[in-house]
């Protein structure tokens, strides 16, 4: 077991400019509860968190946040914390969230503290920490390194710059009566470079001046992004900040914060963007981007995670097929590349029909039955489930594909065949004398197997003077109502004989009355 990355020394995160004015961690460290939010991180202690927002179903970017996170825990004998950042009530939905908890456990990132389980640091939804986060607030404002705004909230996106940072004690009270709610917002010193240190990245510097005082809270006392997870990640004693890298932009906004209050900050991994087959953002346009549709695909969730976890991570060699232990046992944020990760939607088909092949049989089935309507399982069965799976899986990548392709073996109704089956195969009198043939043979079966029927349909054919094709194609078509289908001799033993005479007599019927008509035709 490797030993987690160690937080850089010899590099403060804050460079002077020109020195501040006034101590803000000394301002903090005095103010009124402000010691409650201060908890002291062990060295050696690896406390990872995956915190997602509820105000839409898991993305596979948050995904592979929350595998990272995961596999790193995981691999120091660490702690993962689930925390879920809902104080965006407008956008955040109970049912999203418990989409997120849900699609977790499918893939079997369980969590060690967070909802459901509970833990030292409860509760884990940040609209149940509210006070905590007003309590910090007030420790900022009583220092000085925040004040109140009372700028529309139209102008907080932009950081835009104000005056009510200067606003006298009159001013405040006036607007304070006229009934204006203010928002709270950070003090910035602008002369003070920021630099990031990161442990993908390397060492990243925010000059002085392209920092904004930003808001903290709400009008209503809602806390932002940027000041809640600061509060949660010290409360929760997060030693790991790993996350998309798209964050980094707010990375130096929240050393300011934990500057602010006196805490020390945890170490930072911006893990890359997974972007396209395009080199674009992944949209909608670009296939299924939710972990809900995957599962509703019939991908299974250790191929997933195999896919996953090698977007941005490899553990070296040319290894691509990798199980859940094995990436815990070499996952290290050491081996993570800096530039984006690209999506490939063949690589993930290939491996999960890689993974479908490996798996035992009655497992794969047992999912496949779980993709098929209730009346469907009733009807006809885990045996014809499982035989179904067993035929269709190696011509499939996920299992979806097994029930859309495998539609004909779960209807009673006879089946259409597809124009270009019948012109290819049924045109035409002998494939009707064929069938005619053939259903007469395989009524007097005594038995019904994939080898009798095979038997009797080569000695059918060698006594015409024919090949078996001649047979074969036709009885497809009315079995499947494909030209192409698994092998003709296995559909007829799941089938079974009784199916397989109403399908053959299906076909002979519409063969004959389209032969009838084509002959009413000719003058």
């Amino acid at each position: 077991m490797s030993r987690p990355s160690s937080r850089p020394a010899s590099r403060p995160f804050l460079r002077q400019g020109r020195r501040s004015p006034r101590s803000w961690t000394s301002f903090a460290k005095n103010a009124p509860g402000a010691s409650k939010l201060r908890q002291s991180l062990k060295p050696s202690a690896v406390r990872a968190r995956f915190a997602p927002s509820p105000t839409g179903y898991l993305h596979v970017g948050g995904v592979r946040t929350a595998l990272f996170n995961w596999l790193f825990a995981r691999h120091n004998g660490g702690v993962f914390v689930l925390r879920v950042e809902d104080t965006d009530v407008a956008r955040s939905k109970p049912e999203y969230a418990a989409a997120i908890l849900s699609g977790l456990r499918w893939l079997g990132l369980d969590w060690d503290e967070g909802p459901q389980r509970g833990g030292p640091h409860a509760p884990y939804f940040q609209s149940q920490r509210l006070h905590i986060y007003r309590e910090a607030a007030r420790a900022l404002e009583a220092a000085g390194c925040a004040y109140e705004c009372f700028c529309p909230s139209d102008a907080f996106a932009g950081e835009t710059a104000c005056d009510c940072a200067s606003l006298s004690p009159r001013d405040k009270g006036n607007r304070l009566r006229s009934g204006a709610a203010p928002a709270l917002k950070f003090r910035v010193d602008t002369r003070r470079d920021v630099a990031v240190e990161d442990v993908i990245r390397g060492t990243v510097v925010f000059p002085a001046g392209s920092i904004h005082d930003f808001v903290l809270c709400k009008s209503g006392g809602d806390p932002l992004y940027n000041f809640a997870a600061v509060v949660d990640d010290n409360a929760m004693a997060i030693s790991h900040v790993i996350r998309g890298d798209e964050h980094l932009a707010n990375t130096p906004r929240q050393l300011l914060v934990y500057e602010a209050l006196g805490l020390p900050p945890p170490i930072f991994a911006h893990i890359p963007i997974i972007l396209s087959e395009q080199r674009r953002k992944l949209s909608k346009r670009d296939g299924a981007t939710f972990l809900d549709e995957y599962e509703k695909l019939g991908y299974l969730p250790e191929a997933l995670l195999n896919f996953l976890g090698l977007l941005g991570w490899s553990p070296g060699g040319d290894r691509e097929l990798l199980t859940v232990a094995e990436m815990i046992a070499e996952f290290r944020l050491a081996d993570v590349v800096k530039h984006p990760a690209i999506f490939d939607v063949r690589k993930l088909g290939w491996m999960n029909k890689e993974y479908l092949k490996a798996a035992p049989l009655a497992e794969i089935a047992a999912r496949v039955e779980k993709l098929l309507p209730e009346d469907v399982r009733r009807r006809y069965g885990a045996g014809r489930i499982a035989a179904v799976t067993g035929l269709l899986r190696p011509r499939v990548q996920n299992l979806a594909e097994i029930v859309s392709q495998g539609w004909y073996f779960f209807t009673d109704k006879p089946v259409t065949p597809i124009p270009e089956a019948i012109a290819k195969y049924c045109a035409g009198p002998e494939p009707l004398q064929r069938l005619r043939e053939l259903r007469e043979q395989l009524a007097r079966l005594k038995t019904f197997s994939e080898e009798s029927v095979e038997t009797e349909i080569r000695s059918l054919a060698e006594r015409a003077g024919t090949k078996a094709a001649a047979y074969i194609h036709p009885l497809r078509v009315a079995l499947t109502g494909q030209a192409v289908s698994p092998g003709i001799f296995e559909v007829c033993a799941i089938l079974g004989r009784e199916q397989v005479l109403e399908r053959i007599d299906a076909l002979i019927g519409a063969l004959s009355g389209a032969l009838r008509a084509t002959v009413r035709m000719v003058p």
